[in-house]
């Protein structure tokens, strides 16, 4: 049986298509959405550029792995941002005292601050709120 270059065409065409829809099930949503928008792009490039749906072919494939390459190394960078440890908090935190509704300011002269209400709640504070000692306008945080 001999094929005709058309048929091969055709074959070839097919064999892409499966291998392509093979290898982009593997993939994550955001690196076939890569893929297939590398794909579209690279494809008009071709089509554009060549003079024959070879190009256009090439194109697609090549635009679908370089789509698919830059979702894939996003992907990566954000998972490493999610892995990082948070900024340090730059508040200086404050003393306790044995009344649970008094803190002492960590700033000189290290006043005895009231934080039985919150003007923003009507509550009192809470651990980890921010509070300014009324002296000197500093900005500390309740142990």
């Amino acid at each position: 049986m001999i094929l005709s270059p058309r048929s091969l065409r055709h074959a070839a065409l097919a064999a892409l298509a499966t291998a392509q829809a093979l290898t982009l099930s593997s993939c994550t949503p955001s690196q076939a959405q890569g893929a297939g928008i590398g794909a579209l792009a690279g494809g008009a490039l071709g089509a554009i550029a060549g003079d024959d749906s070879d190009d256009t072919i090439r194109g697609a494939a090549i635009g679908a792995a370089a789509g698919a390459g830059a979702a894939a190394l996003k992907e990566h960078r954000d998972r490493q941002q999610a892995y990082r440890k948070p900024a340090a908090d730059d508040y200086r935190k404050g003393y306790g005292t044995e009344n649970p509704y008094q803190v002492i300011s960590p700033f000189p002269p290290n006043n005895l601050i009231d934080i039985s209400r919150n003007p923003k709640t009507g509550k009192p504070f809470q651990s980890g709120d921010l509070v300014r000692d009324p002296s000197n306008k500093q900005i500390f945080r309740i142990p």
